[in-house]
């Protein structure tokens, strides 16, 4: 038994199912890699070494200098379009100017931004975009209450992806289109983790609070499961068993950790010293995240999801305390009503225009302050990577962000005349 279940493991674990599936989808190789994979398999074969490594071709695991560290899949989304386009206009220009030539081609331009969609969900786009939605717009209870679940799965997801190192899947065979996160270990998948526990967690607190069909919520949370999982594949970041680890791995979080989610809400809104405390947790919690051997995104992705997420309960303890958040007449179950369509556009847009405008300042500021204390440049992208600047830089920043999304903009939206129904989404 042990013996086959270790089998069907390794076979999950293979490469070649990831390279099968990004050609059924249209993500093929370009003729000069197919020479290059060639004659790297005859030069393995004479030394009698099968093994492929990462360092092969592709990106290694150490970051190219020139590469922005503040880009995210909608941008990298982009530059791929971009490149195509140039490409069919002047080939050979752009082989002589473009020093990061693609190491493939794509033939389905609907499943590329398909899979880049249902990819990005899971990504920093995807966290700035829901939960000043959901708290604006329609309950920041439950917001709040999803931030701590998803700081607590993505904290554990990405250390146990550092402390077991297990690498990507190895390319060749398969193309690796999301380079940002190419340094980064691939087991268990985060990505899956995200897309499993947090459209979970969303309907089950809501089911909670509201009274809908329970099988609805739950399809669709399975239906963006396996969109994002199957992403991470076409993408070419992770192996089947990587997504199919990190599912069961949030599915026992969630076991673990949803009892106490009230209870850690509850504490947030009665305790006036908790902002201190968040803020001292998630500074403790960056110093204990397991040490690198080379530098990967894991660190400064976990720092803005600890600091997104302990602005966000802070901000909570402030509202409570200056008398803002009041309990609502009856108890749940509440009926769902719409909200009022234009206001909530007009409130995401003023929003938005504010958290941006918050990220470009704070970021700046804590970005030349930190570097300025250790004499860094801060122009120099190498310092961003530095433990003493990285860690300061993202955590300040999101912290900000996360602070402003759930008090300073609600406050700005009630002194204008245009905040929500406040009555039972807050407690």
């Amino acid at each position: 038994m042990w013996n086959s279940l270790r089998s069907y493991v390794i076979w999950l674990h293979e490469p070649g199912h990831v390279a099968r599936f990004q050609q059924y989808f249209g993500v093929l190789p370009k003729s000069n890699r197919i020479v290059t994979l060639n004659a790297n398999n005859l030069n393995k074969n004479n030394n009698n070494n099968n093994i492929i490594n990462d360092d092969d071709y592709d990106y290694k695991r150490i970051p190219d200098e020139n590469r922005d560290y503040d880009s995210n899949v909608l941008d990298e989304c982009i530059e791929e379009r971009k490149h195509s386009a140039n490409q069919n206009q002047n080939q050979n220009q752009n082989e002589e100017n473009n020093s990061s030539e693609l190491d493939y081609k794509i033939t389905s331009w609907f499943w590329y931004y398909f899979f880049q969609f249902g990819a990005a969900l899971g990504n920093e786009i995807f966290y700035i975009l829901f939960f000043p939605t959901w708290i604006w717009n329609v309950d920041g209870a439950v917001a709040r209450k999803i931030s701590i679940l998803w700081a607590f799965f993505m904290y554990i997801g990405q250390a146990t992806k550092d402390i077991l190192a297990i690498p990507r899947p190895s390319s060749p065979p398969v193309l690796k289109l999301e380079k940002r996160y190419v340094e980064e270990y691939g087991f268990p998948s985060t990505h899956a983790m995200f897309a499993a526990g947090i459209p979970l967690s969303l309907v089950l607190l809501s089911l909670q609070r509201y009274d809908f069909n329970m099988w609805i919520g739950l399809v669709a949370a399975a239906i963006v499961c396996v969109w994002v999982c199957l992403s991470r594949i076409y993408l070419g970041m992770h192996t089947f068993l990587d997504i199919i680890a990190g599912t069961i791995y949030a599915l026992i979080l969630i076991y673990i950790m949803f009892p106490y989610v009230h209870s850690i809400d509850n504490f947030q809104l009665t305790h006036s010293f908790a902002p201190i405390l968040n803020f001292s947790i998630g500074i403790l919690l960056i110093k204990c995240y397991p040490s690198l051997k080379l530098w990967s995104t894991a660190r400064s992705d976990t720092t803005v999801i600890l600091g997104s997420a302990f602005g966000l309960c802070s901000a909570t303890t402030a509202m409570h305390q200056i008398g803002l958040l009041e309990k609502p007449l009856a108890p749940p179950l509440y009926s769902i009503i719409a909200p009022n369509l234009g206001l909530c556009i007009v409130r995401t847009i003023l929003g938005m225009i504010f958290i941006y405008a918050t990220r470009q300042i704070v970021k700046t500021v804590a970005l030349r302050a930190t570097c300025s204390i250790y004499g860094l440049d801060w122009k120099n992208p190498e310092s961003k990577r530095l433990a003493k600047v990285e860690m300061p830089y993202y955590y300040l920043t999101y912290f900000a962000i996360g602070f402003n999304i759930s008090f300073t903009c609600p406050l700005f939206f009630r002194a204008i005349g245009i905040n929500r129904d406040y009555s039972y989404t807050e407690l």
